[in-house]
């Protein structure tokens, strides 16, 4: 009897162990992979309906049930950009990386001669904008949007840092606007912007389709000027660029720059090839970021339907102008 007994504590003892070694294992295994998920990952803080990631490096915007844009952040991206950006007839009226201009990245923001070093083109020699991660997520009906933090890297150093802000505002029948604040800011030293014509603060590529020259569409100044012949390196608070889809709908985006940004109005790298790009500096001078002096910018994204006279741009600019003062 008492071998009977002794055998069995032994029996229960070694069950225990056993058990005490699997549930030990079974957490470290566990906390290898929390670790290398979130070491792999970003926490995308108050994602939800609106705002949700859809894959690593991709976050995705709805204005109720129809998703409107695409933010591309992923850490093989030589800068963060919105593509798609989606017209009120839910096709692009953006475009990514044409073959005549692959650095070109539908809605994003670059500059080219910062302080020596190069983020317009891609590649061998060039520099890159690094995301570094999301501040804030607006997982709001009416005002979905997001807070990001970007590094402008001088070789493995930052340059500078941007913090930029994007909200999407329904405004009916598929239209919406995209209102962007981006503050620059330098890291530990002065940071100038230099005289470039190649300076896209905020740049836009449009949908091919829409396009002057290979396209049908149009560029519509807020001087009255048309297309690039008129508007490239002309000062101008608004550009807008329109064109037509194959089923003869016109659609289109306008570009407008908020009055509180300095220098005002800015000049635009506006191209019959799809190009429209923002530039503070290339028609006035160098622009110059002081430590504890960030540089702000607003700026306002129409997607509309029609053609600008139709669409009335000079309203919509109106309205915005009177807006953040």
């Amino acid at each position: 009897m008492s071998f009977l007994l002794w055998f069995g504590r032994r029996k229960a003892q070694t069950v225990a162990l056993v058990l005490l070694a699997t549930a030990f294992l079974c957490g470290l295994l566990i906390s290898v992979i929390s670790t290398s998920t979130s070491a792999g990952e970003e926490a995308i803080p108050g994602e939800g309906k609106c705002v949700r990631l859809l894959r690593p490096g991709v976050l995705g915007i709805w204005l109720g049930d129809r998703k409107v844009a695409e933010y591309r952040f992923g850490k093989d991206r030589p800068k963060p950009y919105l593509y798609p950006v989606l017209g009120p007839d839910g096709k692009p009226v953006t475009e990514d990386a044409p073959g005549d201009h692959v650095h070109h990245h539908s809605l994003y923001f670059s500059h080219d001669e910062v302080s020596g070093y190069h983020f317009w083109t891609e590649g061998r020699g060039h520099s890159r904008v690094r995301h570094e991660k999301f501040l804030k997520i607006y997982d709001e009906k009416d005002r979905p949007g997001f807070t990001s933090v970007n590094a402008w890297m001088g070789g493995d150093k930052p340059l500078l840092k941007d913090t930029r802000t994007f909200r999407f505002i329904p405004l009916g029948k598929g239209e919406y606007l995209i209102d962007i604040c981006i503050k620059f800011v330098a890291v530990d030293r002065d940071v100038t912007f230099g005289q470039t014509k190649e300076a896209g603060l905020p740049g836009l590529r449009v949908a091919p389709e829409m396009r002057v020259r290979g396209g049908r569409g149009r560029m519509v100044n807020s001087e009255g000027g048309v297309n690039e012949r008129e508007l490239w390196s002309k000062q101008a608070k608004w550009v807008d660029y329109t064109g037509p889809r194959p089923d003869g709908t016109w659609v289109g985006i306008a570009s407008m720059a908020h009055p509180s940004n300095r220098p005002y109005p800015p000049a635009w790298h506006a191209r019959d090839y799809g190009l429209l790009g923002t530039n503070y500096t290339n028609w006035h001078k160098p622009k110059t970021i002081k430590a504890g002096q960030p540089w702000t910018l607003r700026h306002r994204f129409y997607i509309h339907w029609g053609k600008t006279e139709e669409a009335n741009i000079a309203k919509q600019f109106e309205r915005y102008a009177k807006e953040f003062k």
